[in-house]
């Protein structure tokens, strides 16, 4: 056998290994991106049964109005910036719901599932103005109710 035959051989014999070994390489990462796949579906699957709670609560949290906020005499520039922070995490969570369900379904879903919330203005001074007269209406009400329980003389009924 000439030096040329052997080198062949020998050339064969590497290509031969490393096709073995690409094809072994091939299979575990097929594997590992199954086993991935099967872990992000369970995910999925339990956080879609979580998104709405975790929209409600942040409802929740972020539904305190500033007029409350004035009328108990907190800061309402905080409560409205909570309200939209709170808004952006729930637009945050029904747009990983909907993925969540692309992931598991291979399809968009309804069009009415995990809706994006709509886009606002902000107009943070007109809200103010709005939370300071609503707070100043209900301080008036309850200061008529106030009133009205000690200085008007009860029916008799």
């Amino acid at each position: 056998m000439t030096t040329l035959e052997n080198a062949r051989k020998a050339a064969e014999a590497a290509a031969a290994k490393l096709a073995a070994l690409e094809s072994a390489e091939a299979e575990k990462a097929a594997q590992r991106a199954a086993e991935r796949d099967a872990r992000q579906r369970e995910k999925d699957t339990e956080f879609l049964t979580q998104w709405e709670s975790l929209d409600a609560e942040l409802l929740a949290v972020g539904s305190k109005s500033a007029a409350d906020a004035v009328y108990e005499g907190t800061d309402p520039v905080s409560a409205v910036a909570v309200f939209w922070v709170n808004r952006a995490k729930r637009n945050a969570i029904r747009a990983y719901a909907r993925g969540a369900y692309f992931r598991l379904h291979g399809q968009h879903p309804a069009d009415n599932f995990a809706r994006e919330l709509t886009e606002r203005d902000m107009m943070i001074a007109g809200q103010l103005e709005n939370a300071i007269a609503g707070a100043a209406s209900r301080h008036a009400a309850d200061l008529t109710d106030a009133l009205e329980a000690k200085w008007l003389a009860p029916d008799g009924t």
